[in-house]
This record gives C-alpha cells, sequence and structure tokens, in this order.
C-alpha cells in the first residue's frame, strides 16, 4: 500500500455525503464501507445492524467515520429512538473502534446542537431544541471524552449541505419552488446564512484524516448568503426569471409565530464565526455556492 494512503472505514456508506466522500477518494485511499443498502461500490458490506459490526470489523483501519444518523424529521417524536442511533450506537461503534486499536473516530454532527442560534463563536451555549440535535449533543460529548493519546475523536458539525448532483434538503426545494414560475416572498430577505458545498465538505473531512486531528470542528463556505441570494443563482442556473417579492413586516411575524422552524430557515441567520470555521485545520474552501447550485441544477433538469 502506498505510503500515504489512509486506510478508512466508513459507516453509513448509504448516505449522500459519504457517498460524494468514496467518490472522490476511492482511487487514492483504501476505503471499505458499511451501508444499510448497497450502492453498488465495490469494497461494500450490507448489513442490517451497524451495532452488530464485531470489534474485527475495525482491525486495520487508521480511521473511520460514522455518517449513520437518523436526520430531523418533524413525524418522528421519538427522543428514545434519536438516541439509541444518533447517541449510544455512535458510542458504542467508538467504543469498538477504540478497542480494535483504530487512531481516529470521526463523527458527523450538526451546528442543530445550538438550537436556534444566529451566531454561532466558541462562547456560544449548546442549547438544541430537536430530538435529532439532542442526540447529537449527547454523542459529541462523549466522544470527545473518549479521546486520549492513542485514540482521537473529531466531531465535525457543518451548516446545510448542498451540491454534488441531488443533496437533499431545503435548497432543493428552493429549486423546485423557483422552476414553477410563481412570484416569491423572499426580496426582502437580507439575512446571513452558511452553508458548505459537499465537496468542500469531503475535503475538510479527508483533511481531519490526513492530520488525525482531534476536536470540535464547524467547516463552511468562504462566505454566508442570504435566501435572496440563494434564489437569485437558482433563478440564474434554471435560466428562469423570478419576481421576488418584498414580504411585509406582519406576514414575517405570523410566519415566525406559526412556524418557527420554517422562519428561521428561510428568513433567519446562522453564521459561524470565521476563525473558528476556516482556520483549525488550514482548509481552504475551493467551490462556491454557483458551482453547488450549478451542479444541483443540471441534475434536476435531467430528472425532471
Amino acid at each position: 500500500m502506498d505510503q500515504g494512503m489512509k486506510r478508512i472505514l466508513i459507516i453509513g456508506g448509504d448516505s449522500f455525503i459519504a457517498g460524494q466522500f468514496i467518490k472522490k477518494y476511492v482511487s487514492t485511499d483504501s476505503i471499505t464501507c458499511y451501508s444499510r443498502r448497497p450502492t453498488g461500490y465495490e469494497k461494500e458490506i450490507v448489513v442490517k445492524a451497524f451495532r452488530d459490526m464485531p470489534v474485527e470489523a475495525f482491525s486495520g483501519f487508521d480511521a473511520v467515520i460514522n455518517f449513520a444518523a437518523i436526520v430531523h424529521r418533524p413525524e418522528v417524536k421519538d427522543q428514545e429512538l434519536y438516541d439509541d442511533v444518533n447517541y449510544r450506537m455512535a458510542c458504542l461503534l467508538a467504543q469498538k473502534a477504540k478497542q480494535a486499536g483504530v487512531r481516529q473516530f470521526v463523527q458527523m454532527s450538526t451546528i442543530a446542537v445550538f438550537g436556534s442560534a444566529s451566531r454561532i463563536s466558541e462562547t456560544t451555549p449548546e442549547r438544541p431544541q430537536t430530538y435529532y440535535g439532542s442526540s447529537k449533543l449527547k454523542a459529541d460529548k462523549e466522544l470527545v471524552a473518549m479521546s486520549d493519546r492513542e485514540f482521537k475523536a473529531a466531531i465535525i458539525r457543518p451548516p446545510m449541505a448542498y451540491g454534488g448532483g441531488m443533496a437533499p434538503g431545503n435548497m432543493l426545494r428552493l429549486i423546485r419552488l423557483v422552476n414553477k414560475h410563481i412570484p416569491l416572498p423572499f426580496g426582502s430577505a437580507r439575512n446571513s446564512r452558511d452553508f458548505i458545498n459537499v465537496k468542500n465538505l469531503v475535503e475538510f473531512i479527508h483533511l481531519a484524516v490526513e492530520k488525525e486531528v482531534e476536536g470540535v470542528f464547524y467547516p463552511t463556505d468562504k462566505v454566508p448568503y442570504s435566501t435572496r441570494n440563494v434564489v437569485e443563482e437558482i433563478s440564474r442556473q434554471l435560466g428562469v426569471h423570478t419576481i421576488n417579492l418584498p414580504s411585509p413586516s406582519i406576514f414575517l411575524k405570523l410566519i415566525e409565530k406559526v412556524r418557527p422552524d420554517l422562519y428561521q430557515k428561510l428568513w433567519g441567520d446562522v453564521v459561524i464565526d470565521r476563525q473558528l470555521a476556516l482556520s483549525a485545520i488550514g482548509y481552504e474552501p475551493r467551490y462556491t455556492l454557483e458551482d453547488g447550485i450549478r451542479e444541483m441544477v443540471e441534475s434536476f433538469k435531467q430528472q425532471k
């Protein structure tokens, strides 16, 4: 094996971000993945339950990256279910990795651990407001506590990822909305939100593995954007004219009261301190909002 080649075990290989990671680094690293659903990757093992992986499955790897999770789903109102997968299972997998002699465990977490905080810095209190955020925070704390001289835990808390084809989430919903050619209420949206192009995210994850770092990290794109910026870029890439109407303050107050989650996602701020986001391991984001939306729009057009 090439001396610079990392031996990486991915758990949750059928997740979107894991797929992007494998696609980029399959030719430069030795990657094995465990998945719940087959993806067609050559070195893939499909299992019913990740928690049943034996300790021996972790042997011989430099790093384990855990992408397996139940993400925030409003219809799932069972804290125990979130805790079982996002907290207890993650810690069990890390314990097995540590027992097998793996030197680094990379846990994909979320900025949802901060709840509705609009500015995130080293002093921002962790106050999750969802079962998802709460379960992730529990795992983060226990994994950090597991770190020692022989075993390093790296917690990665990205904002919403986009790009890479059809990234699931709000960006795809906005593309579908803009494509309907209807007036939209974001003309007065001057909010500021951090996002991350999935290509930037997988490069950050890989750099964290290369440098064998430990601690908590907040990768983002170079600059934040407003919802209006995003809609205008989507319109440009789709080649459509979108009428972006200003929203009356009474309308915004009503949305904030009735659907605070929706208001926060579309009109609220979420900005991560730039020093916290960019200087931690020396990563410089190479891909932009334009790059990511172009990829998504191209995939969207092909699937229409």
